[in-house]
């Protein structure tokens, strides 16, 4: 037997027409598969159950177009809402509103959802159908997020917004082609992988399951996600180089960081430019890199992840060359004519490798297990806020290759003063002459490599000591201003 179609008429002019039509519904009802939302213990009377696609309950009033959340199972929340009922029926909501009952509260605190246009909010007038043209931009973002946050938490008892799914891929493509145009400078609220993943997804599941629980739940999370960063975005509010200059501004971000004394800046410049050789300043910038926030915390990660595995693989090459440089050392001091000097810078050379393996060794230990964004928030914030700042926390950084450069410095010594232990033979001057050399040569190679990073003038450096193309040089720039 099979159930009544919509346009005909349960009453029959032939006697017992009534009954045949009663026996008809009620096959109808036995053949309805029985889910959570249909049992009677758990929805009184006037009320409908739904249940969320994540197993949350909740309560629909189609008399009254009333959603509740609130555990109507319970006799003094279920007065309240029959309250909250009685209320709205002065209302006289039109088709495709409904009124939100939001924490036992009555109709002086409520939200009310206009379906039609996809907006909801705490007052009536302001998200009927008519008013909604004359909003702001910022309101219609606001309002448009209270709406698709409410279809998040309630999709199980109306259908999806027919404009939800374009209004989704479009904002996901959108982000996309941002990710490609401005990589980690963007301001979108999804990675790039997550674009894709949710692009696809969402073309799967408009042809198939538009009318899905858990696809209207979903679509309501991407665009609440969408629509709270737009305000942020200033979406709707400037003209193209407006919002240009915008970013700009915004990419530049403020400086938090605790500033020193000025007598503790001076002690930290000396020592970056003194015994540590400059060195400081490499892991400075490595630092400051993987501190910036360019829009999106997934630029930050991967920020954060490149400079843990840069200073992982940086501090192993330097605990090899180390181990080798103290197996090289402890070598020389085996040697039985060996003099004071030589035993004296050849002990320093083996301190300041033994100091830089074991400093290496503890630092790669803690990056390599410390990779995670809540550990990388502690470091980055520690790291800016210590009392020397970013410049003496680089100067921690930079203690493996400091010390080093430090043991090649006394190995090097070591290797002079035994050389020149004797130097009534022709061998030592012939020795001490090649030293000549080899030093220059590598302190131009030192020079020429620490400098071809950064634009040079054609002149070079030996142009500063002819006073006419310094006096040139000076006329050009103030011509320039």
């Amino acid at each position: 037997m099979t159930a009544l179609a919509p346009h005909e008429n349960p009453i029959s002019e032939k006697g017992g027409a009534s009954v045949h039509v009663d026996h008809e519904l009620e096959a109808d009802r036995d053949s309805t598969y029985i889910t959570v939302s249909h049992l009677d213990a758990i929805a009184p009377p006037g009320w409908l159950t739904h249940v969320h696609p994540r197993g949350a309950r909740y309560w629909t009033n189609p008399k009254y177009h009333v959603v509740v959340h609130d555990d109507i199972g319970d006799p003094s929340t279920l007065q309240r809402a029959n309250d909250f009922c009685n209320q709205c029926a002065a209302f006289d909501l039109p088709p495709g509103m409904e009124v939100h009952m939001i924490g036992g509260m009555d109709t002086s605190f409520c939200l009310y959802v206009n379906h039609n246009q996809g907006v909801a909010g705490y007052e009536l007038a302001k998200v009927k159908s008519i008013a909604v043209r004359d909003m702001a931009v910022n309101a219609l973002l606001r309002a448009r997020r209270l709406y698709w946050a409410f279809i998040h938490l309630h999709p199980s008892h109306h259908p999806c917004p027919p404009q939800g799914f374009e209004e989704a891929i479009d904002a996901l493509r959108s982000y996309y082609h941002e990710h490609i145009q401005a990589g980690s400078r963007t301001f979108a609220p999804f990675s790039k992988r997550e674009c894709e993943e949710l692009l696809g997804v969402l073309h799967s599941m408009k042809g198939e399951e538009p009318r899905l629980p858990a696809t209207i739940s979903l679509l309501g999370w991407i665009l609440k996600d969408v629509y709270s960063s737009r305000p942020a975005q200033k979406y709707g509010l400037y003209t193209h180089e407006q919002l240009k200059a915008f970013r700009e501004s915004a990419h530049q971000a403020p400086e938090l960081t605790r500033q020193p004394s000025a007598l503790t800046r001076l002690v930290v410049l000396g020592l970056i430019h003194g015994p540590f050789f400059g060195i400081p300043q490499t892991y400075l910038a490595h630092v400051k890199s993987a501190s910036e926030f360019r829009g999106h915390l997934d630029g930050l990660k991967d920020s954060w992840q490149s400079y843990t595995l840069q200073l992982v693989r940086e501090y192993s090459d330097f605990i090899l060359i180390a181990t080798v440089l103290l197996s090289a050392t402890v070598g020389l001091l085996t040697i039985d004519d060996i003099g004071e000097p030589c035993r004296v810078a050849a002990m320093l050379s083996a301190f300041a490798a033994l100091g830089s393996m074991t400093v290496g060794v503890f630092l790669v230990w803690l990056h390599q297990r410390n990779t995670r964004m809540p550990s990388s928030f502690s470091y980055l914030h520690n790291a800016r806020n210590n009392p020397l700042g970013l410049s003496g926390h680089a100067l921690l950084l930079s203690l493996p290759p400091v010390l080093l450069v430090w043991s090649i410095v006394g190995f090097t010594a070591a290797t002079l003063a035994y050389a020149l232990q004797d130097t009534m033979r022709a061998s030592t001057w012939v020795i001490l002459g090649l030293f000549v050399i080899l030093f220059v040569a590598v302190l131009a190679g030192l020079y020429t490599f620490s400098t071809i990073w950064h634009w040079q003038s054609q002149e070079g450096w030996w142009s500063w000591f002819n006073w006419k193309s310094r006096r040139q040089r000076e006329e050009g720039r103030s011509s320039t201003v």
